[in-house]
């Protein structure tokens, strides 16, 4: 993956960072932040700023932490220099609309905080399907007891679309199951408790034999509308797709498509193309979709998650190492 830099930085010591948040939310994540950044470089200098109005104008800063935030470009532009911008995200497919210059600066991400709670999501929605658990919620809102022969996951096969850091994490707890594990990367290399890894371009062999497709690429111009119908009439007959991607990488209207014919068996789908779900949509109203409201990376431990993989990009710099979680220009992610 090449980097925002085409070259590994020279060695630079962080001593004064600026961390952005949104207002409401930097209250309650400035003590932990202080704390935690505070303990592994004593000697750096922390600034908060929960708007632009409130970023020191003129100033310098070695790094700059801060989610995708609309007003990041106003608040760089006040900026004299900055060399490094870490987000607090693993996805940074908003900053490509954002009117800053994206080649100076070294930048990073998160990659890495989702591997576990979007893992056991999306071993929930398997599980909720397998076990049909929304059939016996139903139930039991009537006082009806009524039972039937339920499957398991045993020797199933899980496709993975994207081997990153969740499709990874995933393929280890699925392998505690027993499944099967097939998977695409974009650079194809074995994968630690996956059985076969391939290209997306030969992924059809694997849709035939799929039990549950989970889809987890970023959102880019290759991915764009990727998993769409012609994409799902591949899949073996009686297949769940679960989608903790981003929206625009699945086609709502090819996954009720899909339904409707039989090709899929039940969707949970986290993310959408638009959000939130518009009231109208016919999603909503189907037995057979588990619809969340984009939480499957949500989890108590994000930020200090995050703000480890900033530690660990700092590190890997002060060694005059590349950084460990680029942002890449060229990929889009």
């Amino acid at each position: 993956m090449t980097s925002s830099r085409t070259a590994d930085p020279q060695p630079f010591e962080v001593k004064c960072i600026l961390f952005l948040q949104k207002a409401e939310v930097l209250e309650q994540q400035k003590a932990q932040v202080a704390e935690q950044l505070g303990a592994a470089l004593p000697e750096a200098q922390i600034t908060f700023a929960g708007s632009a109005a409130e970023v020191p104008e003129g100033a310098s800063f070695d790094a700059v932490i801060a989610p995708t935030l609309p007003w990041l470009p106003e608040a760089l532009a006040r900026l004299v220099d900055y060399r490094w911008i870490h987000f607090l995200s693993a996805g940074v497919e908003k900053i490509w609309a954002m009117d800053f210059d994206k080649t100076r600066p070294l930048m990073t991400k998160s990659s890495g905080v989702h591997g576990a709670p979007m893992s056991e999501y999306a071993i929930g929605a398997m599980l909720h399907f397998t076990k049909q658990f929304g059939r016996f919620h139903d139930q039991a809102m009537r006082a009806e007891w009524q039972r039937t022969w339920l499957d398991e996951l045993t020797g199933k096969q899980l496709t993975v679309l994207g081997l990153g850091h969740i499709g990874q994490s995933l393929a280890r707890r699925a392998k505690a199951f027993d499944m099967q594990v097939a998977g695409t990367l974009k650079h194809l290399r074995p994968v630690e408790q996956v059985d076969r890894v391939v290209a997306m371009e030969e992924i059809a062999p694997e849709l035939a034999r799929t039990d549950f497709l989970v889809c987890c690429l970023p959102l880019t111009d290759e991915t764009q509308g990727l998993v769409d119908a012609e994409f799902l009439a591949k899949l073996k007959p009686g297949a769940v797709l679960i989608d903790i991607s981003r929206g625009g990488v699945v086609k709502g209207d090819a996954v009720i498509q899909a339904l409707d014919a039989g090709v899929l068996k039940g969707a949970a789908l986290d993310v959408f193309e638009q959000q939130p779900l518009p009231a109208d949509s016919p999603l909503w109203k189907r037995d057979d979709v588990l619809i969340t409201p984009h939480v499957s990376g949500t989890t108590p431990h994000y930020l200090e998650r995050a703000l480890g993989v900033f530690l660990a990009n700092q590190q890997a710099i002060g060694d005059g190492q590349g950084p460990v979680t680029p942002v890449s220009l060229e990929g889009g992610y």
